[in-house]
């Protein structure tokens, strides 16, 4: 009987008879033979298998990290928690409060509680080798925009960009976003009036995407105008698509093949979210630098020259850039805002609080602006909790470790960092009653509602905007937006959420972004 290993020394056809041959092959392959090939291709597979486990397991260079072992043995658990039931922050709570600061979370992956990461991971590298962004998590290119690029693209597009959102440039956009914040109001008034419930998230993300399509191209979205917008009730279907992407990405081929095939429509509408935006891009790159109706846009400061003739932003970096500060501008400022109305709505204290500061500070709506909003403390302090407890971006984009030492101990070159915000800002080993919503503790000595209880919070980990050289631009931006907006709301309205909707966080998945559960509120004219 002719084996598996007698067949393999006959001799292979010349080209011309190839397929005579592979015909000839799957004649004389009998049923023995292919079952020995396939067990000895099984056996492989599996000792090649273990070969890896035993070795991601033992011998790995992290592998003296802490961390459950299944975890370092395969990517399987963190992937499909991360990027597939949306529920991995709430493991990584239990994983650190049992492993500590530093956890091995995958066979080359380690989460980092941000009082570490923060100032070793994030922060200047001035003699040392930057901890970059790893390269494709957003999307693909994102290594030539502003928030992916290498260390000296990344200071030439920020030096130039940073104009934008310069304190001047912010008063230059203050009638802008008062205009919108006024739109949003005269849609509220019809909300009150119709006295039925609304949910607010929509219109928080009509504000806001109308507010930074306008900022970005001189052109909003008309979301505001229309009470809707195809691309923008897409765009949150796009960050689970790009969840899902991820995680078909440890299957070689699968990804390409779903997108191809148009098997998923969340990866489906990631695309043409991806293309949308580009196409707005293209649209406003053809009226030139110049300023639109006298204002500057971001694109505008984009596509300037420096003083040596050069652009800052080079081929398809704006492009990719442009995408970025549609995403991040929006969703993170709106989602914020949904979760202050939340916990004030849970917290009667605080919103009372909230409100009377708000209605003594103004004698008339008029007289609310960004500018004027910047004095309310508590209102201030009520932003940084909602940042807090419900962080906008709940995992940070990894950065790939050098070659460093991180809390005394090497860490090898290719290592990818995370850190996982809620769960830093929950844990009590940083903040008294961590999982409380409590404005007070960001307020100053001077000020009546002050509790010396929170005096040993560690305000230090509290990095909602990351940090260091490459920490998010338009933070400024984003606070005056929120002042603006919530000021003018709690000033002309009473809000009620409607009850039976005290999970609404806790009930919430997150893809990159939470993907928020429906807000529906009471809004009451004063």
């Amino acid at each position: 009987m002719e084996t598996l290993f007698t067949y393999a020394k006959r001799p292979v056809p010349a080209l011309p008879q190839v397929q005579g041959f592979m015909h000839e092959v799957v004649e004389d392959l009998n049923r023995e033979t292919v079952i020995q090939l396939l067990g000895i291709l099984t056996v492989l597979f599996l000792v090649h298998r273990i070969a890896i486990i035993i070795h991601n397991v033992w011998f790995h260079p992290l592998s003296k990290f802490p961390g459950p072992t299944h975890m370092a043995a395969f990517y399987l658990p963190y992937t499909y928690g991360t990027f597939l039931s949306g529920r991995m922050h709430h493991t990584m709570k239990k994983l650190h409060r049992k492993y500590g600061p530093i956890i091995r979370v995958g066979p080359n992956h380690l989460a980092v509680d941000g009082s570490i990461a923060w100032p070793e991971v994030f922060g200047h590298k001035t003699d040392k080798e930057e901890y970059g962004k790893l390269p494709g998590f957003l999307f693909a290119g994102d290594t030539i925009s502003i928030i992916g690029a290498p260390k000296d693209m990344h200071r030439r597009q920020r030096r130039q960009l940073g104009l934008a959102f310069s304190d001047g440039a912010l008063r230059d956009q203050g009638p802008i976003i008062q205009k919108y914040v006024n739109l949003l109001m005269e849609r509220f008034t019809e909300k009150s009036e119709a006295k039925k419930s609304f949910d607010v998230n929509d219109w928080f993300n009509f504000t806001t995407f109308d507010v930074i399509g306008h900022l970005t191209h001189s052109k909003s979205f008309d979301c505001l105008e229309n009470g809707s917008h195809p691309w923008i009730s897409e765009f949150f279907r796009g960050f689970r698509g790009r969840s899902y992407a991820h995680f078909l990405s440890q299957v070689p081929y699968a990804f390409e093949i779903v997108k191809r095939l148009h098997l998923i429509r969340d990866i489906t509408n990631n695309e043409k979210d991806k293309h949308d935006s580009v196409q707005r891009t293209i649209e406003r790159i053809k009226l030139g630098d110049y300023a639109i109706e006298g204002y500057r846009d971001f694109t505008s400061y984009m596509l300037k020259k420096n003083h040596d003739g050069e652009s800052s932003f080079v081929g398809l970096e704006l492009l990719a850039s442009a995408t970025i500060l549609i995403g991040a501008g929006a969703e993170t400022t709106a989602a914020t805002m949904s979760a202050l109305i939340f916990y004030l709505g849970i917290t009667p204290t605080a919103y009372n609080r909230l409100v009377e500061e708000i209605r003594s500070a103004f004698d008339d709506e008029e007289s609310i602006t960004i500018t004027s909003t910047q004095q309310l403390e508590y209102l201030h302090a009520c932003i940084e909790e909602s940042l807090r407890v419900y962080p906008p971006i709940n995992e940070t984009p990894p950065r790939v470790c050098p070659g460093d030492t991180i809390d005394g101990k090497y860490v090898p070159r290719g290592t990818v960092i995370t850190v996982f915000q809620e769960v830093t800002y929950h844990n009590p080993e940083h903040f008294a009653e961590p999982d409380s919503y409590i404005p007070e503790r960001w307020l100053p000595k001077s000020h009546p509602f002050y509790d010396a209880k929170f005096d040993n919070d560690n305000r230090t980990v509290f990095k909602p905007f990351s940090y260091g050289p490459r920490d998010c631009i338009g933070k400024n931006l984003a606070y005056s937006e929120m002042r603006l907006t919530l000021s003018r709301m709690l000033y002309r309205f009473d809000v009620e959420l409607v009850p039976g909707q005290e999970n609404w966080h806790s009930a919430q998945r997150t893809f990159m972004a939470w993907e928020r559960r429906p807000l529906n509120i009471y809004l009451r004219r004063r």
